[in-house]
């Protein structure tokens, strides 16, 4: 038999295993992967980040400093002209230029007129004047852009995978033979990749996906039936991509659940390959030797990888990109959000400085065209007119160079040799010297040509009046500090600005609060999609990846791990058989954890998960069902007349079940209803009036007699009594279980209950007090819901409410099963079993609800609970049968939900019985009246602050009485009970 069940353990195993198989292929199991992958990724280290990456933003700074969204080209190159003097290394341009910008006017056209008419002479032909004019009014921000891209040297611009313009034959030629690699890929796996891409992309059906597996992607004539899923390809305008280092696709995977996580880094085109937005300039910077493309990994033989520390330093190394099945590599994603994990940098700070230098130029002209009687002879008008030629020579210099950028040929070669390098030196050297030197001028204007021009308007006065001079001079100070103001700020920002990009890898693209270019990754909800262009970078130049390892794995091991617990699990006890269990699918779980964050390897985790999962489950349920006869047999038995946590114990320990019992310290609960009888007799009276009026109401043959009449009214009160009381008593007893209290009998309208078994508690008076309080909670609400039911109260005509008192005791008490052995109870017995029933019967003598003795009170009142509880400290009693007198005390409730006029109620109550219980333990002959007087005042003290309150109305009538008629010579402060 045992033999049998291990075999069915296992049939069960494989059949769980077989199923989550078949889902996993079927690929209903991967968002939920997507999701365990999400987390796994979080609790990796977060990977280094490359000191020489930079972010240019085109952020909400941006647009607000140069203008709105698109742009005229002219930024980006003036941009690039910028950043290549900055000394930035590389350009990535996350932003598609796939068409023609209009062309613009110039905003001086005022100027060029002018300087074009004054720069005519008698040898211009009217056609030259006209071309020269033309061209300086009418500019053209496409030419400007493209020749900027070949002036920065590294730019790199998009090719879009869709066919998103019209091309001519010559332009997609040109991309093509230029910016496509060569890859050793003899099993076309990139291809394949790409198309399974489209496929998941379009919503292909998955036996579309397996029918993919059996074509041979080397036949050409197999692969024509894809054509439709090749993608396209839409390069930027040729006049930029011509001028521009390189180009790359930008088109990336997304997941069904819409995150990006994985990425492809090449594209066939015809029998080449496009590289990654990103990845192009990537083989550009390490320039591999070779290319391999395997069926887990794309090899980079012979990389030339530098250290981001010190770039000088580079070493030769082989790079083994790991790719999932598709052929797509995993982005090990920076675990912050987008602005907090890279360096970033506005291009409007960038574009600061050509703004900042125009100004500078534009007061320079002021200064120089600001003529006045000798001033030609001033050494300051010789300084700035040297200023503005250098720049206006500057200028023709940088055209020059701009105009040198007339593209490339097919094979990447300059046309016309390009700019010759040599030049850049001496192009950014007269910058430098300009800014030089206009700086050491007004270092030293103050000290210098300052004076001479002061001097020379002193001279002015009698020839232009002394006002006239005041405004000039006022004038120059302006001009000049404006002038000086602005150097220092150029000075500043190039500064800052050459500490960021020198020797940067910049990727430009849009990540302003109002684009749409966003996307979701493991991290973020909303996070710039150029941002995972960054995360590709880095996550191939710092070498940081993420292996994936097949699924089924993943099925294999968790299998097997399943097939050894039911091993280990036969004729275990429940309690061990969970933990085994908890500890078995712990493993499964900790191993794709462990993978991850030791070793960087992704196993998917759900099927595993679940193969542990059910199998445990389903096996358990097994092992549950085909138990023993005398388990089921004790759940039949006992769970149909004692407490769940009764049956629960019975099962854990079968011995609970034998005759007998133990001593245990524990607290038990009476509860009783107050006028009971009164309560039957109201609802039988109203039942008994229903149907005597529904008799008399019938025609007089057909009424029935009175004594029917009587016994039918008899019945259905007590029918409505018991509906009534079970709801009530159901209330009641759903109080005492909560707090870990077990239900012993009901005995009509009385509960008996304990507290402590048979799950040991050591706080047990504690819950037992706070269930007395949850117990008149539950009534109040009960009473307040069910007045529909209640039957009216003739005295008050009100419905007749119902009120429970309680009395709680604890103590050592004999708990365990009583009876026989055909019939067993599990019950509590003893004296303080029996002293907890008289104290539920002294509440009617005190006017209170709850009361307990002072071994309850001083048990509940302790350690943790100290405080927790408000009550007020009675006399001492004496109940029938009992000779000794026990301390009583009245629980009000927990102090953290009762009114600071309850509270405080309590307190002076408790003062009072200072007074009325002084000298009980020291018995006097006789007790002082004034002891009374004063516990009288504060009882009335208390009655005011609470007046709903009988107690406090009790103990001033005892008072009154005492003080009117003395007391007996051995006063002890006992109130003896004569009945229950």
């Amino acid at each position: 038999m045992a033999s049998l069940k291990k075999l069915t353990d296992k049939f069960i195993i494989l059949i769980v295993a077989l199923v989550c198989t078949v889902l996993c292929a079927l690929g209903l199991f991967q968002k939920f992967d997507f999701r365990v992958y999400d987390l796994l990724l979080s609790f990796r280290h977060d990977t280094d980040t490359r000191k020489e990456l930079l972010m240019i933003d085109i952020d909400d700074k941006s647009l607000e400093d140069l203008g709105a969204w698109p742009w005229s080209r002219d930024i980006y190159a003036d941009m690039l002209v910028r950043m290549k003097e900055l000394g930035a290394k590389t350009a990535v341009f996350d932003v598609e230029f796939l068409s023609p910008s209009n062309l613009a006017v110039n905003p001086n056209i005022q100027n060029v007129i002018e300087n074009s008419f004054a720069n005519a002479d008698s040898s211009t032909t009217p056609q030259d004047f006209y071309n020269s004019l033309s061209s300086s009014i009418i500019l053209n921000h496409d030419d400007y852009l493209s020749h900027a891209f070949q002036f920065f040297g590294n730019s790199w611009l998009t090719i879009n995978n869709g066919y998103l313009a019209e091309y001519s034959d010559e332009d997609i030629s040109y991309s093509k033979n230029r910016f496509l690699y060569n890859v050793e890929d003899p099993q076309n796996l990139i291809l394949k990749g790409n198309i399974k891409t489209k496929f998941d992309e379009t919503g292909e059906s998955i036996f579309k996906k397996f029918a993919l597996n059996k074509i041979d992607f080397n036949d050409k004539s197999e692969i024509e039936q894809f054509n439709e899923y090749i993608s396209g390809f839409s390069p930027a305008l040729n006049i930029f991509i011509k001028r521009s280092s390189g180009a790359g696709f930008t088109n990336s995977f997304i997941d069904s659940d819409g995150s990006r996580r994985r990425v492809e880094l090449f594209t066939k085109k015809d029998d080449a390959y496009l590289g990654q937005l990103v990845f192009a300039p990537i083989l550009n910077l390490i320039s591999p030797e070779k290319i391999v493309r395997t069926k887990k990994t794309l090899d980079l033989i012979g990389a030339t990888v530098f250290d981001t520390n010190d770039p000088s330093k580079t070493e030769k190394v082989n790079i083994s990109i790991p790719l999932d099945n598709e052929g797509r590599m995993f982005v090990n994603w920076k675990h912050a959000e987008f602005l907090d994990s890279f360096r970033h940098e506005s291009v409007s700070l960038i574009n600061q400085l050509d703004a900042i230098e125009r100004n500078i130029y534009s007061i320079l002209i002021q200064i120089l065209n600001e003529n006045f009687l000798g001033s030609d002879m001033l050494r300051y008008k010789n300084r700035v007119s040297e200023l503005v030629t250098s720049y206006q020579e500057i200028l023709q210099f940088r055209d020059f160079l701009l105009s040198s950028c007339e593209g490339f040929d097919e094979n990447g070669n300059a046309i016309n040799g390009g700019i010759d390098p040599s030049y850049y030196e001496q192009y950014f050297a007269i910058r430098e010297s300009y800014f030089q030197n206009l700086t050491s001028f007004l270092d030293n204007y103050d000290n210098d040509e300052r004076g001479e021009l002061e001097n020379h308007l002193l001279d002015l006065i009698e020839v232009i009046g002394p006002d006239a001079v005041a405004e000039t001079g006022k004038w120059f100070e302006e001009a000049f500090d404006v002038l000086k103001s602005e150097c220092e700020l150029y000075n500043k920002t190039f500064k800052t600005e050459s500490e960021k990009l020198a020797g940067s890898f910049c990727i430009v693209g849009n990540t302003a609060s109002g684009t749409t270019d966003m996307g979701t990754n493991p991290f973020s909800r909303a996070y710039a999609n150029v941002g995972m262009h960054a995360n590709i970078y880095n996550t191939i130049l710092t070498q940081d990846f993420i292996t994936p390892i097949d699924w089924w794995w993943g099925v294999i091991i968790a299998t097997i791990l399943a097939l050894l617990m039911s091993q280990f699990i036969a004729a275990k006890r429940p309690f061990f058989l969970v933990l085994f269990g908890i500890f078995f699918i712990g493993i499964v779980i900790l191993i794709p954890v462990s993978l991850m964050v030791i070793k960087s390897f992704y196993l998917p985790a759900v099927a595993p998960i679940m193969i542990a999962a059910i199998s445990f489950l389903a096996v358990t349920i097994y092992r549950f069902i085909s138990s023993e006869k005398d388990k089921k047999f004790l759940q039949n038995t006992f769970g149909a007349y004692v407490a769940p946590s009764v049956v629960d114990e019975i099962i854990k320990n079968p011995d609970v079940a034998r005759l007998g019992g133990k001593s245990d310290s524990l607290t038990a609960l009476f509860s009783d209803v107050k006028t009971f009888s009164g309560f039957t007799e109201v609802i039988n009276n109203e039942e008994l009036a229903k149907v005597r009026k529904a008799n008399d109401a019938l025609p007089e043959n057909q009424r029935r007699s009175a004594e029917e009449v009587d016994l039918d009214g008899a019945a259905k009160g007590a029918e409505r009594l018991v509906a009534v009381l079970n709801e009530y008593l159901g209330v009641l007893s759903d109080a005492i279980m909560a707090e870990g209290g077990t239900i012993d009998k009901y005995v009509g309208d009385e509960i008996v209950s304990f507290f402590g078994a048979p799950v040991p508690d050591k706080e047990n008076a504690f819950h037992a007090c706070v269930a007395g309080i949850r117990m008149l909670q539950a009534e109040s609400k009960f009473n307040d819901e069910r007045k529909d039911v209640l039957p009216i109260n003739p005295k008050t005509n009100e419905p007749f409410y119902l009120h429970s008192r309680v009395g709680l005791n604890t103590g050592n008490m004999v708990v365990g099963n009583m009876g026989t052995e055909k019939k067993l109870n599990y019950t509590i017995m003893g004296n303080n079993v029996n002293l907890a029933s008289r104290l539920e019967g002294t509440n009617k003598a005190y006017g209170s609800w709850i009361m307990v003795s002072e071994s309850t009170w001083r048990s509940a009142n302790a350690g943790e609970n100290k405080g927790k509880l408000v009550a007020r400290l009675f006399d001492a009693v004496r109940v029938v049968n009992v000779n000794k007198p026990v301390r009583i005390v009245n629980i009000i409730g927990l102090k953290e939900e009762l009114s600071e006029e309850r509270i405080k109620s309590a307190e002076i109550f408790n003062e009072g019985m200072k007074w009325y219980m002084k000298g009980c333990d020291t018995p006097k002959e006789p007790k002082d009246p004034e002891d009374f007087k004063k516990a009288y005042a504060l009882y009335k003290k208390a009655d005011e602050l609470y007046p709903d309150d009988e107690s406090s109305k009790t103990f001033m009538n005892r008072c009154a009485d005492f003080i009117k008629n003395g007391t007996r010579g051995d006063w002890d402060g006992v109130y003896t009970m004569t009945s229950k």
